[in-house]
């Protein structure tokens, strides 16, 4: 018996320490398998270990920019320019007269008054000079075409009108009971001399054709006629019958 209950103490024994034991095993195992603390590395290292990087305070150095210097622009100098001549304006020069190159009057014969007169009135006529006429024709009442007021006949526009009269002015005049009379060939005197039909004729008053009308229809001369009196009035500026 006693050696019985010594194997059943024993064994109760080694029930309870293997346990233990186990236990302690697995902690020495534990405490063999942690890792060896790495050494805090060292404040002095070689200078083959990688540098520390100390960050080294930056110290910015405030560098001056310097101020860029406006450039100046040369500016150029004016070339200088001769100043053009102001226009002067262009004047329109009057239209030429169309009597301006018939001869002037021709007074042979007459007297001094009605010379004076053929004058004025010649040279009013090259000159196209309608206030002059009127002025003198109104002063003399004198006969015009058609009995026409003095300012119908001379006008701007009738060119003819001066012409016919400065051509009349211009041939030799004949005596009237009254004065003179220009052409020659309205007076009975001279009505049928073929030469001074061809005065008429040559000086532009009519054409050939109108001058042998004339002759067959109405006996005479019926184109433009002049007459001034002794005394130096105008009678008459007229054509037709």
């Amino acid at each position: 018996m006693t050696h019985r209950g010594s194997v059943l103490s024993t064994r109760r024994v080694t029930r309870t320490v293997a346990p233990l034991l186990l236990a302690a095993l697995a902690l020495s195992a534990c405490s063999d398998d942690e890792p060896t603390a790495a050494p805090s590395p060292s404040t002095s290292s070689s200078a083959s270990e990688t540098p520390s990087q100390t960050p080294t305070p930056e110290t910015e150095t405030a560098t001056a920019t310097p101020t860029p210097t406006p450039t100046q622009t040369p500016t150029p100098t004016p070339t200088p320019t001769t100043a053009s001549p102001t226009p002067t304006p262009t004047r329109t020069a009057a239209p030429a007269c169309a009597a301006s190159k018939v001869a002037p009057a021709n007074t042979a014969g007459m007297s001094a008054a009605a010379a004076t007169k053929a004058k004025k009135i010649s040279t009013a006529a090259r000159a196209c000079d309608a206030a002059t006429l009127v002025t003198l024709a109104r002063a003399d009442a004198t006969g015009l075409a058609g009995d026409q007021p003095a300012a119908s006949v001379f006008t701007s526009k009738a060119g003819s009108s001066y012409v016919a009269l400065a051509i009349l002015l211009s041939m030799a005049p004949t005596e009237a009971f009254d004065g003179t009379i220009q052409p020659k060939v309205f007076s009975e005197q001279f009505a049928q001399s073929d030469a001074e039909w061809d005065k008429v004729v040559s000086a532009g008053l009519i054409t050939r054709a109108q001058a042998t009308k004339m002759r067959q229809d109405d006996g005479g001369y019926t184109g433009y006629r002049v007459g001034i009196s002794e005394d130096g009035t105008w009678t008459y500026f007229t054509t037709g019958r």
